[in-house]
């Protein structure tokens, strides 16, 4: 027994052998500066992190798949089950629940331990999806996509933790996460392509039913070789913050995501939504302030280091969602290529994110810091935003390929430097809260990006493009044009071929005018990308700000910002 010990501490420790004196035998007792010890997890064998890493990127697949899997598959679902006026919110309720989610249970993992959180929101995940499979109307759809959204949130809230508990060893934690961060971004590009084919070669349920099999396989396996983390069993429930921070994500992602879908910005919906937004989160901050347990601790924002990483990943997310949003669209309505044209232009985002994740994570594992190679990453990430801006009406596919390779490039850096950064930087207890605040940080900056470069994009194409018509042309013509997707719409299209046709040299007329929305097109895109570039040059700024963090030294000592739940320091003779 440690010779610094209290008889006080020496009562604690017997009664733990008395609830469970296995746990107490084979398991390595820590203690820092004469305070209560508390047990720390056994070593895992290699197989058993295998199988748990392999769990972990499955249900992370499951998760990150179905925020983009249904976007293909809507055509036909909206043709099977009608309700047209509920098109966006089976994608948005989904987002809205899971975002919502992420910090909340970021803080319940802490307190109750992560595995079985995790259990339970794959549970919930493969229930939800059947239901969504079985939908027989819009509105069954959309509720059931929002339940999806709050276990799909328990997943994304725990998993990038649960590596934590896996490979306690910031090095080991490297080297894997990076596979996790490399599973997250395929699965996220390669969405609207499984969508599709799943969509015509077996049908739109099937983007759901997909889901049981795996996550079956995944139940199976995850309960027996997760680790259970450290409990904090007098920990009470923040329950006024977490109502709060629930109605002020809700808000603003509602009056973001209507903003982003071409409602002006003034409307009451948007309106309302921000003010109440903003109204929950002037009540959310003095809760947490005063909160013995806060879901959001604001003194882990003293620490430079996750302050940095907050803001690279807000600001990465406003990137990573403009772009692959509007370059697509780019390709497909400016250039005039196909939807599978499209996609083989993206496919350097789908292949080269993952492999530099996990090339990233190989590296800071040998070289032991983070921020150099988090500045080569937000600096490849700002060099291709800045030659996405030069993109013209006459430029190539290949041009736009070689340019979203360098863009993949840095951001396949970014997402697991920044996770790790902020885990090297706090306590056991408090590495849920924080892993999850800046994954909720992220998906917020992700409404944000799209909402504003949609806007921009947006007003600026339909503005530009009623005054750049050539005079004369009909006001029908015009409003067949009006959104920006109406140069691949192809119902659209043969709109304004009918509309055109009654007028002399119709057809020249017809040409002229798509030539016309192609440029104006062309150059509100290039606008938004613009406004990408200022996200890519504060998230340069950010990193700048990150202190040169050591992973050796890092795990030996907590770093600041993490007083209320001091980190082990080494382990009793």
């Amino acid at each position: 027994m440690p010779r610094s010990l209290t008889s006080g501490q020496v009562s604690i420790i017997f009664k733990e052998v008395d609830i469970c004196p296995f746990h107490y035998l084979t398991r390595k007792l820590y203690y820092v500066n004469g305070s209560i010890p508390r047990m720390n997890q056994p070593e895992l064998s290699m197989r058993a992190k295998i199988l748990g890493m392999a769990g972990l990127a499955l249900v992370l697949f499951l998760v990150s798949l179905d925020q983009t899997v249904v976007g293909t598959a809507m055509p036909r679902i909206i043709a099977d089950l009608n309700g047209f006026e509920l098109y966006a919110w089976v994608t948005t309720a989904y987002l809205l629940t899971e975002t919502a989610v992420i910090p909340i249970v970021g803080k319940l993992g802490d307190i109750y331990g992560r595995k079985w959180i995790t259990i339970a929101g794959v549970a919930g995940f493969l229930i939800s999806s059947a239901l969504c499979g079985m939908a027989s109307s819009m509105e069954w759809l959309v509720v059931c996509r929002g339940i999806q959204g709050i276990s799909g949130g328990a997943i994304f809230g725990t998993v990038f933790t649960l590596t934590a508990d896996i490979f306690p060893n910031l090095k080991d934690r490297a080297r894997y996460q990076g596979i996790l961060f490399a599973v997250f971004s395929l699965s996220s590009v390669v969405g609207p392509v499984v969508g599709g084919w799943l969509t015509d070669a077996l049908n739109w349920r099937w983007v759901f039913y997909i889901n049981l099999p795996l996550g079956i396989l995944a139940m199976f396996v995850l309960p027996i070789v997760l680790p259970q983390s450290h409990r904090q069993p007098n920990a009470k429930i923040d329950y006024w913050g977490a109502l709060t921070i629930t109605v002020a994500v809700v808000a603003l992602l509602t009056a973001l995501e209507t903003a982003g879908a071409g409602e002006s910005w003034g409307s009451p919906l948007v309106l309302g939504g921000l003010i109440v937004a903003l109204a929950a989160f002037a009540i959310f901050v003095p809760i947490e302030r005063r909160a013995a347990e806060p879901i959001i601790p604001f003194d882990l924002f003293r620490n430079r280091t996750i302050t940095s990483s907050t803001i690279v990943q807000f600001m990465m997310g406003i990137v990573m969602f403009g772009v692959a949003l509007y370059a697509p669209l780019f390709v497909q309505g400016i250039m005039g290529l196909s939807a599978s044209a499209s996609g083989m232009v993206m496919m350097p985002m789908a292949i080269t994110m993952p492999i530099s994740g996990i090339i990233t994570g190989q590296l800071v594992a040998r070289i032991g810091r983070v921020k150099p190679l988090l500045l080569v990453g937000v600096a490849l990430m700002t060099v291709a935003l800045v030659l996405m801006t030069t993109l013209t009406i006459a430029s190539s596919p290949i041009t736009i390929s070689i340019y979203m390779f360098v863009l993949s490039l840095g951001m396949g850096m970014i997402m697991p430097l920044t996770t790790l950064s902020v885990q090297a930087s706090v306590s056991p207890q408090s590495m849920g809260v924080a892993t999850s605040a800046t994954q909720f940080i992220r998906s917020i900056g992700a409404t944000v990006g799209t909402a504003l470069i949609g806007t921009l994009v947006t007003n600026g194409y339909r503005a530009n493009l009623a005054s750049h018509a050539a005079q004369g042309t009909p006001s029908e013509a015009l409003t067949a044009l009006h959104a920006p997707n109406a140069l691949i719409n192809q119902q659209k299209l043969q709109e304004l071929t009918q509309i055109m046709s009654g007028l002399p040299n119709g057809a020249q007329l017809t040409q002229a005018l798509l030539g016309t929305a192609r440029q104006v097109l062309a150059d509100a895109i290039r606008s938004g990308f613009l406004l990408a570039l200022g996200a890519g040059l504060l998230a340069v700024l950010g990193a700048l700000l990150m202190t040169n963090l050591h992973l050796d030294d890092a795990h030996r000592s907590p770093g600041p910002g993490a007083e209320h739940a001091p980190t082990p320091l080494a382990a009793a003779d």
